[in-house]
């Protein structure tokens, strides 16, 4: 008795003192040739004043590139660390004392059971329910991290390949088999009802440009690059001057005095503040081009962004937009800025407006928050609207992946009926609104 009240009292002690540390995610920021920069994220074990203790080294089994034998510099595997902090700090310390797992290499398939299911229906910081979708890369994240350790120090671990997947033959769409893994673990879910408010009028989209060369003008092209080629928002605050040393943000192509292409350089991250603070992702290199049908309405808010951003710049860097120091804006920034023009002033004059569509669309946005990504939405509303399938949607997005568009396509009746495409009336617009901002007019 004696032996196991002494082994309780050890336990006790060591589940206290795993208490005062949890696994977590560092990112650091590597410049490489001078100015381009890559984000590299590593798992690392933080004391209670979140203070970085140990750096793991479990970072090395999270699989961020699996293509080839040489992996490009921009891979990071931040996202699936956080699923792998999290199951960590699930087993090893916040349920110590129910597993009692000294070592990772003690960790078995019914813990992971375990964890995936309370993943499943923990609730989100909103109060929802988290999405099957990721629930899914949860799941496959994990398995594949332990599977990677398995190769490594397979007699050790507790848990085996067997465990974690099974080996299924699938065909691929030209006929040939291949071999798929499939995750061993069957999770229950709750169901999700969670809608994002992200649909914008034209109307409405008007209203906002509007109130952006009234209140914000430093944004307006910001959310005319989101709304006219499809952009993120951080991708908006990495795009560059034409006359950037670091290489034209812009590539511009005018035939007669019309312009007929623009290309955006997204094709890499680059510093763009003597500070070296970070402005915003990449989701997926590229140069992405101004769709076709918005060429005129993009002419016009580039032509009045010139005018606004002629001086008050680093000039070693000629970032697109800047804050109130001259500094590139961030993503932060921008947000900010956005978030407050449609509190500050949108809503106010749509809850104003003589038209009862715009009326409601105020009272709505009372109710929720419209984020800077709800502008590339509405740009792929107008892809839909405007006839492009699944092959150009992906094309004028930037997507790695078809799925995004599928979405759009099937919900296209819905589209028609609520929201109106729009075309040139839009050059029209800008230019009056424009014009009335620098005296054009």
């Amino acid at each position: 008795m004696a032996i196991i009240n002494l082994d309780y009292g050890k336990n006790r002690l060591n589940a206290e003192w795993r208490a005062r540390y949890h696994y977590a995610v560092y990112e650091h920021k590597s410049v490489f040739d001078v100015t381009k920069a890559y984000t590299r994220a590593f798992i690392v074990l933080k004391n209670q004043y979140d203070v970085i203790v140990h750096f793991t080294g479990l970072h090395n089994y999270v699989d961020a590139y699996a293509k080839g034998v040489c992996v490009p510099m921009r891979s990071d595997a931040k996202a699936k660390m956080h699923y792998v902090c999290a199951m960590l700090n699930y087993i090893l310390i916040d349920n110590y004392e129910k597993f009692g797992v000294e070592h990772i290499f003690g960790i078995e398939k019914k813990m992971l059971d375990s964890f995936f299911q309370d993943y499943a229906f923990a609730k989100q910081s909103d109060g929802s329910n988290k999405s099957n979708q990721t629930i899914e890369k949860c799941v496959y994240s994990i398995t594949g991290f332990f599977r990677k350790l398995c190769r490594s120090f397979e007699g050790y671990m507790k848990i085996s390949p067997n465990d974690l997947h099974s080996e299924k033959t699938v065909f691929s769409r030209r006929g040939r088999a291949q071999k798929k893994l499939t995750p061993n673990f069957k999770v229950r879910t709750a169901p999700s009802v969670k809608k994002i408010f992200r649909d914008i009028p034209t109307k409405v989209f008007q209203i906002i440009v509007n109130q952006a060369f009234c209140h914000a003008p430093e944004i307006v092209f910001a959310v005319c690059l989101q709304a006219f080629a499809g952009l993120r928002p951080g991708e908006a605050c990495n795009v560059r001057q034409e006359r950037s040393p670091l290489g034209s943000g812009l590539t511009i192509i005018s035939i007669e005095g019309t312009v007929k292409k623009v290309e955006i350089d997204l094709t890499a991250k680059y510093v763009l503040r003597s500070d070296g603070v970070d402005c915003g992702n990449i989701k997926k290199p590229r140069r992405q081009q101004i769709y076709p049908a918005f060429l005129t309405a993009f002419s016009k808010a580039y032509e009045y962004h010139k005018q606004f951003i002629q001086d008050g710049f680093e000039r070693e860097y000629c970032p697109m937009f800047v804050n109130s120091r001259g500094k590139a804006m961030t993503y932060a920034d921008y947000k900010s800025k956005f978030r407050n023009l449609i509190t500050n002033y949108v809503c106010p004059e749509l809850l104003h407006s003589n038209d009862p569509e715009c009326r409601l669309y105020g009272q709505l946005l009372c109710e929720n928050k419209l984020s800077p990504h709800a502008l590339r939405h509405w740009f792929s509303v107008q892809l839909a609207l405007m006839g492009e399938d699944v092959a150009g949607m992906q094309y004028w997005r930037g997507d790695s992946s078809p799925e995004s568009a599928f979405v759009y396509l099937q919900n296209k009746g819905d589209l028609i009926k609520e929201l109106a495409a729009a075309n040139d009336m839009l050059a029209d617009f800008l230019t009056t609104e424009g014009g009335r901002l620098y005296g054009k007019q």
